[in-house]
């Protein structure tokens, strides 16, 4: 999805995320010894969960390697599949967040058109009572 407010390039056909890149990912930052750590990601549309499970593994593979770092995942909105945000949700971290960009009276100046506010707020409130 090409975002406007980011304006990270974008394939129409990108390769898949390497399998190994959890693992890596997490040896990376207990070596680093680092206390918080925030994963981000593009949108991965071309995925059937968004990426979800990428996102996930990585949580799970840091937390079994340090499990006193604090994770952050800054997600994607996963199309506002639920089930991507469980996914992510579930998978032992510390703070969940997705960027909303802008004020919705904003929205369609900086986001793709197949995001929206609404679909944000959405996002985080489905985590926020979730976690109650």
């Amino acid at each position: 999805r090409g975002c406007r407010f980011c304006s990270v390039k974008t394939a129409k056909n990108p390769p898949p995320p390497d399998p190994n890149e959890p693992v890596h990912t997490a040896e990376a930052i207990a070596q680093w010894g680092l206390d918080y750590v925030v994963l981000t990601s593009v949108d991965r549309d071309d995925m059937p969960d968004g990426g979800a499970a990428h996102f996930a593994q990585t949580v799970r593979e840091i937390k079994s390697r340090k499990p006193e770092v604090l994770v952050e995942c800054l997600t994607p909105d996963f199309r506002g599949d639920l089930t991507g945000v469980d996914t992510v949700a579930d998978s032992g971290l510390d703070v969940y967040a997705h960027n909303v960009e802008t004020v919705a009276e904003l929205q369609w100046l900086v986001r793709d058109p197949r995001a929206n506010y609404k679909q944000s707020l959405s996002v985080l409130n489905h985590v926020k009572e979730g976690r109650k």
